[in-house]
């Protein structure tokens, strides 16, 4: 979403405030709205977690399974 907006700005660059229609001492600008979807976000972040945990338990099991060879070896 593209809207055109008046804008005064503060000493530090920090929007004062904001209007639709002119006014004066105020800039004028084009606003352009992106929205955020943030279950999106928090959904890449979970399948993240699960691809490394999976990763995790791989090397657990192989980490396993090479103990269980050596034991295998092992002669009393």
């Amino acid at each position: 979403m593209i809207f055109k907006y008046f804008v005064k700005f503060d000493e530090d660059g920090e929007i004062e405030s904001l209007h639709k229609d002119k006014q004066k001492g105020y800039k004028e600008y084009i606003v352009k709205l992106i929205p955020i979807n943030r279950e999106k976000e928090l959904t890449d972040k979970a399948l993240g977690a699960v691809e490394e945990t999976l990763r995790g338990a791989k090397k657990f099991r192989s980490e396993i399974e090479k103990l269980n060879r050596d034991i295998r070896r092992i002669k009393l």
